[in-house]
């Protein structure tokens, strides 16, 4: 007793230190961690979540650069690397440590103005160095994998201004990087490095509250709920399970909402300037004196029911391939990062398309209709040719969007027949009454004059076949010539079986006792739980199906209450109506 309290003054005495603590701590353990007899020891096992290893190659083959910036020491960070198959034997590692002999010789001196030097002079040649080999190995070999590990303390002095850049260029050229030992706040600066020096889009992903501030920083917050709180949750945009979700979570429905956006803006532009040229070419009959082609409701009523409920639907369903391939084939992802869907050149297309349809629904209508007249002898108009010209505009962006969806469901067909249905009953109902308003007596009985005439039905049919025969030559010949990745894809699967349609698999006796327990749980009806707010459902209650199948399958801890519920709700007594 008396060796521990001499013992334990000397510890608090190194404790409480204001400098050199670490040392002094160390001195004084030895001082009693000697001639000791091990009984036993115990250790907490820090384990990866299932499917980390696959998620993390899944997203390095998609072209997505995978940083690691944790508060482990530099061995246990290495380790993860190696176990999240960021680093391997044949990767490249350029390590910047503090643990070096000129540093430590620095320390033992005790000065921290020559601590700090010596810290900050060793990290800019390292950097300047690494920066140097890794061109030349990047050159050389560009099939080699590069991997750069810095401690926090060196990364504290490689933040400066004047080694910043050094430090985005070796990150950028490297394959992989690990930050170890870093706090929250260098986790923040880090992402910040990368978002404003390199403009790259980010996406910071984590457990802890320590991680919050890293979250905030990036463009995109991913939030895991696990073991370690909330906190990383509530500051996050989007929440999931585990880990292996963030696959499905970009690949899949990242990318689905990348080609979603881009068609849906993209035909805005195009159905918006198809619509307003053709008032333009209107302009040159009329001198530019201001007089409109189409009726204002027309106009006002264009983007609100004639043409919205078809863009609808193809922001929420269009897909190009099915979630199974676009996870077999992540190479995919890289169109987004890319952003070939989004380029000028895209854009410059759908706007030739919108100046050639535009000219030909002005001109074809007008020119077709000067010596055209009614069922009563007189000639058609101008309210006669802006209503035809309107009504093959409405039709032909409508059957324009179909050309332009990868993937085409009854809901595509409902909205636009329905668009196009919801035009015609607007004008027969427009048309039939006559108001001193808004100088609605335009348009008072043009349809049921357009009607009367073999002229109208042959312009409604022509009118949007020629318009829409650029369009199709070229989605042809881009597809035959110049094909997208997903669209080389779809040619290699087209005759592969719907994902959601039933496969016939083998017979049970050719399925051995684990493939047929497996393929006996697939088929098993599936419950989504109603108590999570996160991306993806948690698991269902495998084991309560299978035990009314007859199917032994391992019973898992929420089947407990579900049971439980149930029983109960057996035992209530039936209720016999009298009060």
């Amino acid at each position: 007793m008396d060796q521990y309290k001499s013992w334990n003054e000397k510890f608090v005495q190194a404790k409480s230190s204001l400098r050199d603590r670490d040392k002094k701590l160390d001195e004084v353990a030895e001082l009693i961690e000697k001639d000791l007899i091990l009984i036993g020891c115990t250790a907490i096992e820090d384990k990866l979540q299932e499917g980390v290893p696959a998620c993390i190659e899944t997203l390095s083959a998609a072209g997505i650069k995978i940083w690691v910036l944790t508060g482990d020491k530099m061995e246990t960070a290495i380790n993860i690397a190696y176990a999240c198959s960021l680093v391997n034997n044949d990767t490249k590692q350029f390590i910047i440590s503090s643990e070096t002999d000129t540093i430590r010789e620095a320390e033992d001196r005790g000065d921290p103005v020559e601590i700090a030097r010596v810290i900050k002079e060793s990290v800019k040649q390292s950097l300047r160095s690494y920066l140097e080999e890794a061109r030349r190995s990047l050159s050389n070999t560009p099939e080699r994998k590069l991997a750069f590990i810095i401690d926090g303390r060196c990364l504290m002095y490689a933040l400066d201004p004047a080694l910043r850049v050094n430090l985005l260029g070796l990150s950028l050229i490297c394959h992989s990087v690990v930050c170890c030992r870093v706090s929250p706040l260098q986790k923040a600066q880090v992402t910040s490095l990368v978002r404003k020096g390199a403009r790259k889009i980010t996406l910071s992903i984590g457990d802890g509250a320590n991680d919050v501030s890293m979250i905030q920083a990036a463009h995109v917050g991913i939030g895991i709920s696990g073991q370690e709180g909330m906190q990383a949750v509530m500051a996050s945009d989007f929440a999931i399970a585990q880990f292996r979700y963030l696959t499905d979570l970009l690949l899949v429905h990242g990318r689905w909402s990348y080609l979603r956006l881009c068609k849906v803006i993209t035909y805005f532009f195009y159905k918006n300037l198809t619509f307003t040229l053709t008032q333009f070419w209107f302009t040159f009959q009329t001198g530019f004196s201001g007089q409109r082609f189409y009726d204002d409701w027309f106009q006002s009523l264009y983007n609100v029911i004639f043409t919205a409920l078809p863009v609808i639907m193809v922001g929420l369903f269009d897909k190009d391939v099915s979630a199974s391939l676009s996870k077999k084939y992540p190479q995919l992802y890289q169109e987004g990062i890319r952003n070939t869907f989004f380029k000028w050149k895209v854009i410059a297309v759908w706007g030739f398309f919108a100046f050639y349809q535009s000219i030909v629904f002005y001109y074809f209508t007008a020119a077709a209709s000067q010596h055209g007249h009614g069922s009563s002898g007189k000639i058609l108009g101008q309210w006669d040719v802006s209503t035809m010209a309107f009504t093959c505009v409405v039709v032909t962006v409508n059957l324009r969007l179909l050309m332009s969806c990868n993937s085409i469901t009854r809901w595509h067909y409902f909205s636009v027949a329905g668009s196009i249905a919801a035009w015609f009953l607007f004008i027969f109902i427009y048309s039939a009454i006559m108001t001193s308003f808004d100088r609605q007596e335009n348009v008072y009985f043009v349809i049921y004059v357009l009607m009367s005439t073999f002229f109208f039905y042959l312009t409604l049919i022509l009118v949007p076949v020629i318009a829409l025969f650029g369009d199709f030559l070229y989605l042809s010949l881009q597809r035959w010539l110049f094909p997208y990745d997903y669209q080389v894809v779809q040619e290699m699967h087209k005759d592969d079986p719907h994902e959601y349609s039933m496969i016939r698999l083998p017979e049970r006796s050719h399925l051995s006792p684990e493939e047929a327990r497996s393929y006996a749980i697939s088929m098993l009806p599936r419950e989504n739980s109603k108590h999570t707010g996160f991306a993806f459902d948690s698991p269902g209650y495998e084991s309560f199906f299978a035990s009314q199948q007859g199917v032994c399958v391992p019973h898992k801890p929420w089947d407990v209450a579900r049971r439980a519920s149930m029983k109960q709700q057996r035992q209530q007594p039936q209720r016999t109506g009298r009060s």
